[in-house]
């Protein structure tokens, strides 16, 4: 599969981001692009990053991020209940790790193995938010 950064919002207020590979600055670039179009539709969401086949972010694409959660922090603050990323490469945990002890992710977050675990968790936070309802419908999605 080629490099590439998905996005799926279709049960919205979940949003999940897909890492494939190696992505270009310009894949990067759309990525960040598309994360500030959600925080400004002035709605709360939880996020899931799927990190599973993510390669390495390249030094660009990290000073990238840091100046975007710069700009957007307060956003995120407001509009991000809580992110959970699954991760299963331990350079890609270390990585992730150094990347928040710089600068702390302005919300909530878990890093676990699988998709089922970082739902369960973003769930609990829609409901702990009040969106119950919204929690329930996802994890509906998500059972087997």
């Amino acid at each position: 599969m080629a490099a590439s950064i998905c996005f799926d919002d279709s049960l919205w207020p979940l949003l999940v981001s897909r890492f494939e590979g190696q992505v270009s600055d310009e894949a990067y670039e759309e990525f960040l692009r598309q994360g500030e179009l959600y925080l400004q539709r002035g709605e709360q969401y939880v996020s899931v990053h799927d990190m599973v086949r993510l390669s390495v972010p390249t030094t660009r694409q990290r000073q990238r991020q840091f100046e975007w959660r710069r700009q957007y922090d307060r956003l995120m603050r407001e509009q991000l209940l809580g992110c959970a990323f699954i991760i299963t490469s331990p350079l890609i945990r270390l990585t992730l790790s150094t990347v928040f002890h710089v600068m702390p992710l302005p919300t909530p977050y878990v890093a676990v193995q699988d998709m089922a675990q970082a739902v369960t968790w973003a769930t609990s936070r829609l409901a702990e938010a009040g969106h119950s309802e919204a929690a329930a419908r996802i994890l509906r999605r998500f059972q087997p």
